[in-house]
């Protein structure tokens, strides 16, 4: 008692070191013997059970590895041997191929291997693989994808094996998904009733609400190709050239210049007043691909009010297009603010018009800077 109250000393404990104290004491209660033996114990059947699963996964994986590849060997043998065959008796199904397929796995696997196939053959032998599938009953497996509402993934997949096993009774069903709110899922449907019905298909742009993504178009384009058989588009592009949706406006110039739609050239004109940009550069495009003699003055009478990239890919198709009536407005174009445009009309002139070298030349002696440069690029390329 004297030690604590000596004048050294505090006479009041600081709070400090009785929360430590206090802290030390509860440990010292909880933390016995007992306790840390039964913790130890409790985390080594932690681990024990993270090992167990992480065992039991690869395990697992090891032996639906080893499934898959038991299976893959028996029915691509098995496929082979059936689709090469031409007669109906020669497609028996043994049991041991009908319980195999009774698995989830080996369906997918025997329909990814008749597809493949069915992409490599034709005639008698796509016919075989056509009726494969129907006997082995995988049409009501890719069926069952359809319901699949909230998996896009497998929905797409099932829409992709019924149009390419030519499974035209269910066009209906893949044609209501044209307008899918999934992009993958209308992908699919649209590319599925092209390859279905070819050009027919096509009506699905009457309907469309959601756009037709670059890819999406050239996919069409490419599926369409494949129909020797061409459609007249003339009376549907008019029709979608006027669609709200911007995307079909783009794909239906792309139609009427890939089957050079020479009827719609009209209303091809009339797009180059859309509001959309995209709209606008494709008609450019699509309006010198289907010319003739009043094109070079109507890419000139709307050259003023388009962008720059525009202005300048109307000035390389009049390289091959222009005449002399184009003289005037061409000479105008060398005074225009931007270096590029002068030098593509300086060009144009040169190339199209009797007396354009002659203008570039005197234009050169009385301003060197930059039509000096201009004049040398031209007599070199030329």
């Amino acid at each position: 008692m004297v030690f604590l109250f000596s004048p050294a000393y505090p006479k009041v404990l600081p709070q400090q070191w009785l929360l430590d104290n206090t802290f030390t004491r509860t440990l010292d209660k909880f933390l016995t013997p007992d306790i840390l033996v039964a913790a130890a114990q409790v985390l080594m059947i932690a681990i024990a059970i993270v090992v167990a699963v992480i065992y039991l996964y690869l395990f697992n994986k090891k032996q639906r590895f080893f499934y898959t590849n038991r299976i893959r060997k028996l029915l691509e043998n098995w496929i082979s041997e059936i689709i090469m065959e031409e007669t109906e008796a020669s497609r028996t199904v043994s049991k041991k191929i009908q319980r195999i397929l009774r698995n989830r796995t080996a369906k997918q696997f025997a329909i990814n291997e008749l597809i493949l196939c069915k992409k490599n053959f034709s005639g008698v032998v796509s016919e075989n693989i056509v009726s494969l599938y129907l006997e082995l009953g995988l049409k009501a497996f890719s069926l069952n994808k359809l319901r699949k509402k909230n998996k896009w993934h497998i929905k797409a997949k099932g829409i992709q094996e019924l149009y390419l096993m030519d499974q035209k009774d269910t066009l209906t069903t893949i044609y209501r998904n044209t307008n899918s709110k999934n992009e993958m899922v209308r992908m699919e449907a649209q590319t599925g009733v092209i390859h279905l019905t070819g050009f027919k298909g096509l009506r699905f742009l009457d309907v469309i609400s959601y756009p037709l993504t670059e890819w999406q178009q050239l996919k069409l384009l490419e599926q369409l190709r494949l129909y020797a058989e061409k459609e007249d588009l003339s009376d549907k592009i008019p029709k979608w050239l006027l669609s709200k949706n911007t995307s079909v406006v783009v794909f239906a110039l792309k139609l009427a210049d890939d089957y050079q739609v020479f009827s719609v050239r009209t209303q091809v004109v009339n797009c180059l007043v859309h509001p959309e940009k995209k709209v606008r550069s494709q008609a450019i495009e699509t309006i010198i691909r289907l010319a003739d003699e009043k094109t070079p003055a109507i890419l000139l009478g709307y050259f003023a009010k388009e962008s720059l990239p525009n202005q300048i890919g109307m000035l390389d198709a009049l390289r091959t297009m222009a005449t002399n009536n184009e003289t005037s407005f061409l000479t105008e174009l060398l005074y225009h603010e931007n270096d590029t445009v002068k030098l593509k009309a300086a060009i144009v002139l040169a190339e199209n018009t009797d007396n354009g070298m002659a203008l570039i030349e005197q234009k050169a002696l009385t301003q060197p800077e930059p039509y000096q440069r201009i004049y040398r690029h031209i007599k070199t390329v030329k």
